[in-house]
């Protein structure tokens, strides 16, 4: 995934959270691509403008934003741009999120341990103790 300065929607749901409604609706449409890979602009907006209404220049500027986040790879030859999943959704929702916790936690002090803690405590008392069997198993297997 790349290092851009991604906007953050706290209040939406999975990866809704890092991507916007449009990027989201694509990826959703590339993930589920029934063909084989590499996709066209074109037929990914053939296959949108099923669901939606959309300029091919909205879908062409989107897709550019998606390699620029990290989710699609793009092929240049001669005039034709060829697109690819960098990865499954479930990679890339680990990825996103993976990225955002070890930004979140550079700057880590005790009171925001704690805090987190509490919080999850508070959230689910299960969510503390999977945590913890996590970290002994890390630690078991010397990761």
């Amino acid at each position: 995934m790349s290092s851009q300065g991604s906007v953050i929607w706290p209040n939406r749901e999975g990866l809704g959270k890092f991507l916007g409604d449009l990027e989201l609706f694509l990826m959703d449409i590339i993930w589920d691509w029934p063909g084989e890979y590499p996709l066209t602009v074109k037929a990914v907006h053939e296959s949108a403008s099923s669901n939606r209404s959309l300029a091919y220049t909205s879908v062409l500027s989107t897709m550019t934003n998606l390699v620029r986040k990290g989710a699609l790879r793009v092929e240049k030859k001669h005039f034709a741009h060829r697109y690819w999943p960098t990865c499954s959704r479930a990679e890339f929702e680990l990825q996103v999120f993976s990225r955002l916790m070890g930004r979140l936690m550079q700057d880590v002090s005790s009171p925001v341990l704690r805090h987190l803690v509490g919080t999850l405590e508070a959230e689910d008392p299960r969510l503390l103790e999977a945590l913890y069997e996590e970290i002994q198993r890390r630690r078991r297997a010397g990761e």
